[in-house]
């Protein structure tokens, strides 16, 4: 009798229920439910990746039209102010994009051209959605309203920024100081010298940054008076921000800085790179005591305020330090022997060969070779 096809639909059927069948083992039915429900996960990760995938696609594709149609449009503006109401409204979620190429464009422009694209910034209404921006919890939202109230520097939206300078983000916290100093420098500087002070979350490097941008007319009276009542450890975070000021209205500060004992290295060294900055031949002697300091950062601050007013007898204080332990300030006080006015090459040949530190006459021949000394 011949063997039925195994194609059959009986057949077929029969081998479906052997596979649907559960194991009445109930650990192994346990690994077969587990094994279902895995495999479920995984068809709804791969849906959800292709769906998310697709929706950034589509994103993007209108992110990338809407660049190439505003991108254009704002570099006119910028070259002739024209009626924004003449173009397309600008959609809730497009609002985004356009603050975006706004600030980039803003950041590469100056002039006319800034003011032009300020106008436009008001016509076309952005200054509420702005606005809600810096309540937003994104952390880039709040940055990119921040920028562009920064580059509007319009004083009216101080009380909305101002808040802002509390902020636990060091990144939000920097983006609103420099915001307020675009508005009124002075007024922002008597606000952020004290929290600058306190706050050691604040790169030194960004608050210089801010600190030239206020100039040192906005810096330095609320900068005398922070440093005045600081404890050490805030002088010595301010003392950081002394080139950013007017030198001359810091000098007495310094002066009484280095008179007096006790005070930081960094601290020493802000006073000593102020009064080099300033150049008055009265500090010669208070720099000159500075060079006996047990600190090698404040002798190699010493050493680089003098230089700016080297006399010729000041090689008989520079020399010493040719054998200093510290290698920059080996360097330095080469430098500045270098560098003093009236020094032949064939003295500092003479320094070289006196000298008994190997590593001091090397400092002196590296600087001999850089300095080009005729």
């Amino acid at each position: 009798m011949p063997s039925e096809p195994l194609w059959t639909p009986l057949a077929w059927r029969e081998g479906l229920q052997w596979v649907t069948t559960l194991p009445e083992d109930p650990v192994l039915r346990l690994a077969v439910y587990s094994a279902l429900v895995l495999g479920g996960l995984t068809l709804l990760v791969m849906a959800q990746v292709l769906v998310v995938s697709e929706l950034a696609a589509r994103r993007e594709r209108q992110r990338a039209a809407f660049v190439a149609e505003w991108h254009p449009r704002l570099v006119a503006w910028t070259l002739d102010a024209a009626d924004p109401r003449q173009h397309s409204p600008i959609h809730q979620g497009e609002r985004l994009w356009l603050l975006l190429l706004w600030a980039r464009l803003h950041r590469q422009l100056r002039g006319p051209a800034r003011e032009r694209l300020n106008a436009l910034f008001i016509s076309l209404d952005l200054i509420g959605s702005v606005l809600a921006m810096l309540g937003s919890r994104r952390t880039h939202r709040r940055l990119l309203a921040l920028a562009c109230l920064g580059y509007l520097g319009d004083e009216r939206f101080w009380s909305d920024v101002s808040p802002l300078l509390g902020s636990r983000n060091s990144m939000v916290a920097l983006a609103a100081a420099r915001a307020l100093v675009a508005m009124d420098a002075r007024r922002a500087m008597a606000r952020l010298v004290p929290l600058m002070a306190q706050r050691r979350d604040l790169a030194l490097p960004r608050l210089q940054a801010l600190c030239r941008q206020a100039g040192p007319a906005a810096l330095t009276p609320p900068l005398l008076e922070g440093l005045e009542g600081a404890t050490p450890a805030q002088r010595e975070r301010l003392a950081a921000l002394l080139g950013c000021a007017d030198p001359a209205q810091v000098a007495p500060w310094a002066r009484r800085c280095l008179a007096e004992p006790g005070e930081r290295e960094t601290t020493l060294g802000a006073a000593l790179a102020c009064l080099g900055e300033l150049s008055d031949p009265r500090d010669h002697a208070l720099m000159s005591r500075s060079l006996l300091s047990e600190s090698s950062r404040v002798r190699f601050a010493a050493i680089r305020a003098l230089r700016r007013q080297a006399r010729r007898e000041d090689e008989t204080l520079l020399l010493p330090h040719l054998e200093d332990r510290d290698w920059w300030v080996r360097q330095a006080a080469a430098d500045a022997l270098v560098g003093l006015p009236g020094i032949t090459r064939e003295r500092l040949e003479g320094l070289h060969d006196a000298c008994s530190d190997r590593y001091g006459r090397d400092a002196l021949k590296r600087a001999l070779a850089e300095g080009g000394r005729p």
